[in-house]
């Protein structure tokens, strides 16, 4: 009887031995699992679009000019889906792991400063409590700061234009050259002429980006963080220079949709854009972007 209890006591120990082994085991898997999730960096999917001029007048809609009938259906489109616009800011301080982001972001860029964004934009923005990113180019603001020209068919931003755009809080500025935004000369946009050495294409670009650099914080209190490159052309050295002269950021005109990655800075760099053109309607251009209707309130 004794030997038959003193068998029972060893099987129940070993039993009892090895279910606490399991349960350590267990617990060791999920907490690596749950390192793993902890561990794992937050992405947010970012689709920008760029714009340029946006109208009235109908007729003179095209690739690079909607008219503001079309803009107001897309804002009111992307509200609707249930996304919130971001600046080039968001994205720094999210990568920087200073402030999370919502899962459904767009980013809405404005290229070349037209004064149909004080007159048209503008209003459409506030309407939508919406946020863009304005890339300037110098040289522009500059000649129309002088000629005082401020027809919204063709004229671009005077200076004193867009700080008022600025200290709206809709608009974000950003560098689109001084005066690179050109195809003349031997030259397209930021890209490296061919012949030119290293050496004078990092000396012409820093000047250029400097320049206007100095020109927007001087006339708008404004100090860029990204840089635009004009018909998204660019060189294999441009990346550089231009996290030389302290951009955190560059965008391009190749379409893709962007993946943002907290702790990886370097994802800021090349972000891809889709050109918004005049004629499909909102439905149509979003989903291309992956950007569709919100469903069952989400």
């Amino acid at each position: 009887m004794v030997c038959v209890i003193l068998r029972f006591k060893k099987s129940y120990a070993a039993a009892l031995l090895g279910a606490l082994c399991c349960a350590l085991l267990l617990g060791a898997l999920c907490a690596g699992r749950a390192e793993q999730t902890m561990a794992a960096p937050q992405t947010r999917r970012l689709p920008v679009v760029m714009y340029h001029h946006v109208l009235r007048d109908r007729a003179r809609a095209g690739r690079y000019v909607l008219p503001v009938s079309q803009l107001e259906r897309d804002l009111q489109y992307l509200r609707e889906a249930g996304y919130t616009s971001v600046t080039v800011a968001d994205l720094r301080a999210f990568v920087q792991g200073e402030r999370d982001l919502p899962e459904k972001i767009v980013m809405l860029t404005f290229d070349d400063g037209y004064q149909s964004m004080e007159d048209y934009v503008l209003p459409l923005l506030r309407e939508t409590d919406s946020r863009a990113v304005l890339s300037v180019v110098g040289s522009f603001a500059e000649a129309y700061s002088e000629s005082g020209d401020t027809n919204v068919n063709y004229a671009c931003l005077s200076w004193d234009a867009l700080r008022r755009l600025r200290e709206s809080g809709f608009f974000e500025l950003q560098n689109h050259s001084y005066a690179l935004h050109d195809n003349r000369h031997g030259r397209r946009g930021l890209a490296q002429k061919k012949g030119e050495s290293s050496e004078a294409y990092r000396a012409m670009l820093t000047a250029d980006l400097r320049k206007n650099q100095d020109a927007i914080r001087a006339n708008t209190g404004a100090a860029p963080t990204a840089l635009v490159y004009p018909f998204g052309a660019f060189s294999a050295g441009t990346k550089q220079i231009a996290a030389d002269c302290g951009f955190v950021c560059t965008m391009t005109c190749e379409e893709k949709v962007n993946t943002i990655t907290a702790g990886d800075a370097d994802c800021l760099f090349g972000l891809g854009r889709f050109n918004r053109p005049a004629g499909p309607d909102s439905a149509a251009f979003f989903q291309k972007l992956g950007v569709t209707p919100a469903r069952n309130g989400t």
